[in-house]
């Protein structure tokens, strides 16, 4: 006979399930972690439901920060902060490959990498994430997500469950002149920025393709079968509901692990344009996934 306690009892007073704002320790967004594969299966079920808001947690409206009150936050060192950057493959067939139905080939081929530290308590959090465009049946192109990176095993628990194939590693660092993830003791990704040269040009299209946020997409399990869903509702976010203390465009050099299959999406000295920035989120809103369908979204 024997006992093994995962939670202590203290954790549901009351039998009171946990909220995101009551996180205050590691264990806290454990727990949340389940909750939140629970709710998002739970979804994923509801034949009538096309759409989850903030993963079915309660939720009062949040006020939308004033220009100002974010750069007082800028100013005690707050908001996201990493690298994106795109690059073209070098192996279409490799490419193709991902195109898992009822995803096809995009207009452009692309892969979109990025490295994020979320840079927010009481828990912090930092994300890698290595992204392949893909068409999807409603005709939004979107970013499939086909590795990332995280720093403990709940949240990639998370991950795996709703299509984001998370790996755990030894170590994760975000730095502007270099960030990189360390696995079983080497370096399994890396980027190295140098700021500048890039002209103009260059320098617009960045800022008109923004990153991956609000229209990344993936398989979640679905009986005998997969659903697609995507993470917002496709397309770069408006940038006015961004405010960006640090913007800064530059070159990326882009280092993946030569036995990781996408590796052989880049070329192998892979330099492209990119950016450091550090950004806050206005907010407002709500944020959510909605079931991808041939149609509109009910």
């Amino acid at each position: 006979m024997g006992k093994i306690v995962t939670y202590p009892p203290e954790k549901h007073a009351g039998g009171k399930q946990m909220t995101r704002g009551g996180i205050k320790t590691e264990m806290d967004r454990e727990i949340l972690a389940r909750i939140l594969v629970e709710n998002v299966a739970r979804w994923i079920d509801d034949e009538d439901r096309d759409e989850i808001v903030n993963m079915d947690l309660p939720r009062a409206p949040s006020k939308r920060l004033t220009v100002e009150e974010a750069e007082e936050m800028a100013q005690r060192g707050e908001g996201t902060f990493g690298h994106t950057t795109v690059i073209e493959p070098v192996d279409l067939k490799l490419y193709e490959s991902y195109m898992y139905p009822p995803l096809t080939m995009p207009d452009k081929p692309e892969v979109m990498v990025s490295y994020w530290d979320m840079n927010r308590g009481p828990v912090n959090f930092m994300e890698g994430r290595v992204m392949v465009k893909a068409k999807c049946p409603d005709g939004i192109e979107s970013w499939l997500v086909i590795s990332v990176p995280v720093p403990n095993f709940y949240t990639a628990v998370e991950g795996n469950v709703w299509g984001w194939p998370k790996y755990v590693c030894d170590e994760m660092t975000v730095e502007h002149d270099r960030s990189e993830i360390i696995y079983e003791g080497k370096v399994r990704l890396s980027m190295d920025f140098t700021p500048g040269g890039v002209d103009e040009a260059t320098i617009q299209q960045l800022r008109d393709r923004g990153t991956e946020g609000g229209n990344t997409c993936s398989f979640h399990v679905k009986g005998g079968g997969m659903q697609l869903i995507r993470q917002g509702r496709g397309g770069p976010r408006n940038p006015a509901d961004t405010y960006f203390a640090e913007w800064e465009p530059g070159l990326i050099k882009t280092y993946f692990r030569p036995e990781d299959r996408h590796a052989g999406l880049i070329p192998e000295d892979c330099v492209t344009p990119g950016v450091w920035q550090r950004s806050i989120r206005l907010g407002g809103g709500t944020s959510g996934m909605i079931k991808v369908k041939s149609t509109p979204a009910k």
